[in-house]
């Protein structure tokens, strides 16, 4: 099984303390040891020097000019009085290497060291040194000073000690060190923990909030820790909000799919059933030609509803889905609203409305056709709704940074339950509940669908003295705008 991050950053931090510790443990014991060595041979050297610097003086006192005879036992028993009280051992050597006394006693008198290598050094005039390792741990230490009589090396002096070394430390001192140690790693396992339970828990608080992300998706997390994780915090909550809207979206977007169908199934039976049983009636035979012509009237009539509906949702679905390619450039938004009133002059005329355009409105970007379009629908509207003998104004202006459009009638005006419901497909007001002067219920959703493309906004009121009006707001183009 994988282990979690915390208990990987327990292990990673005390792998490392344990490390730092043995490695400044090491470091530490050898600068001490390597003080306790320079110490001891100064003391060593200072001994040496002091006692060839007597012996020398003595022999020429004596007027002697060598160490042999009765000089060396003088000068043993000397040197064990001396260094009675003393951990420090001094042996004498003569010029030819053999010992002729030593303050440890008389077993060493006439034992040729002359091949010791600090003797060598001596014997040479320069200063000898060397260590080496006892069977118990400690280190020995050898310094040598050589003994001049007018002006010759007569002998060496070889004093020589011992000092504790790690091995020694860590043998004389393991039960302590032993508690030490156990100290420490408590100590580093508790400061550890408590490091790692304050480095994960933003890390956890993570993991709780995407484990409930996926049954609640308005949960966020609150962003803290270091910098990493509070980044990935921040990035998860963006996360968070996407899936929520894209959640919120799709919802919304199954709720449509499914008024969608409900209401293409109820707008397409009332057609088929007209159809339908106009074509029964003609195919039981046995009826007059005046009702012949007028069952045929009614599947044209029918048929041709059945194509506006088809042709109005093909072309919704174009402007939503963006699945036609729409030529995007400067529009002369008054001069499409002109064209588009010219286009529907016939039919306002045969309706005996009339309409007018006022005003100008500045120049906005989108598609000229379907901005006629938008025009069109909303006048054709206005005119259905409107009494014969009146008028329809499409009125032109610019308002705080945009480009307005208003199609004011002089109709009924629009019942206020209908107006939240008014740009949605297949919605008829009340006043227009007659499928035989109404539409199919999608010319004003195509309107609204067409003006949210051009990033504009629409909306229905009624006016105070009667009649209805439409208000489109688009932005305004920048006259600087490169075309």
């Amino acid at each position: 099984m994988r282990g979690s991050i915390r208990t990987r950053l327990l292990a990673a931090f005390l792998i490392v303390a344990l490390a730092a510790a043995a490695g400044l443990s090491a470091y530490f014991l050898n600068q001490i040891e390597a003080f306790g060595l320079r110490r001891l041979e100064e003391r060593l050297y200072s001994e040496a020097r002091v006692s060839a610097s007597l012996l020398g003086t003595a022999i020429e006192a004596n007027g002697g000019t060598s160490l042999a005879g009765e000089t060396g036992k003088r000068v043993s028993s000397a040197l064990a009085d001396a260094t009675s009280a003393s951990s420090s051992r001094i042996m004498v050597v003569d010029s030819t290497g053999k010992v002729v006394a030593d303050s440890a006693g008389a077993s060493t008198l006439g034992e040729n060291v002359g091949r010791r290598t600090e003797i060598v050094k001596a014997l040479r005039g320069d200063y000898g040194a060397t260590t080496s390792i006892l069977p118990n741990g400690r280190v020995a230490l050898f310094v040598t000073a050589p003994i001049r009589t007018n002006g010759h090396i007569v002998g060496v002096t070889y004093a020589t000690a011992s000092t504790f070394s790690i091995v020694t430390v860590l043998n004389d001192y393991r039960g302590q060190l032993a508690i030490v140690v156990l100290a420490f790693l408590i100590a580093a396992f508790a400061i550890t923990e408590l490091l790692t339970r304050w480095l994960t828990r933003p890390l956890r608080e993570l993991q709780s909030g995407a484990a409930a992300l996926a049954s609640d998706h308005s949960v966020r997390v609150k962003p803290a820790g270091p910098r990493e994780t509070h980044d990935l915090a921040v990035a998860f909550n963006d996360l968070a909000e996407e899936i929520e809207t894209s959640s919120v979206e799709l919802h919304e977007e199954e709720t449509r799919k499914s008024r969608f169908v409900s209401d293409v199934s109820h707008e397409l039976r009332s057609p088929l059933t007209g159809i339908r049983l106009a074509a029964e009636t003609l195919l039981g035979g046995d009826i007059d030609e005046v009702d012949e012509k007028r069952f045929l009237e009614t599947i044209i009539r029918e048929s041709d509803r059945l194509t506006g509906l088809a042709n109005d949702l093909l072309e919704l679905q174009r402007i939503e889905g963006a699945t036609g390619e729409l030529p995007i450039g400067r529009v002369d938004l008054t001069q499409a609203a002109r064209l588009a009133v010219e286009a529907n002059e016939p039919v306002a005329a045969e309706r005996g409305v009339s309409v007018v355009v006022e005003g100008e409105a500045p120049t906005v970007l989108g598609s000229r056709d379907r901005l006629q379009q938008v025009v069109g629908n909303l006048v054709d509207n206005a005119t259905r709704h409107t009494p014969a003998g009146r008028h329809v104004r499409v009125v032109l202006s610019e308002e705080r940074g945009e480009a307005v459009l208003r199609v004011i009638d002089e109709g009924s005006g629009i019942p206020p339950a209908d107006l939240a419901n008014l740009f949605q497909r297949f919605y008829r007001a009340q006043y227009s509940r007659d499928r035989a002067t109404g539409g199919a219920g999608l010319g004003l959703a195509i309107v609204q669908a067409i003006v949210t493309s051009h990033h504009g906004t629409i909306e229905a009121a009624n006016r105070p003295e009667g009649g209805a009006v439409f208000t489109v707001r688009l932005p305004k183009l920048d006259a600087r705008t490169p075309r």
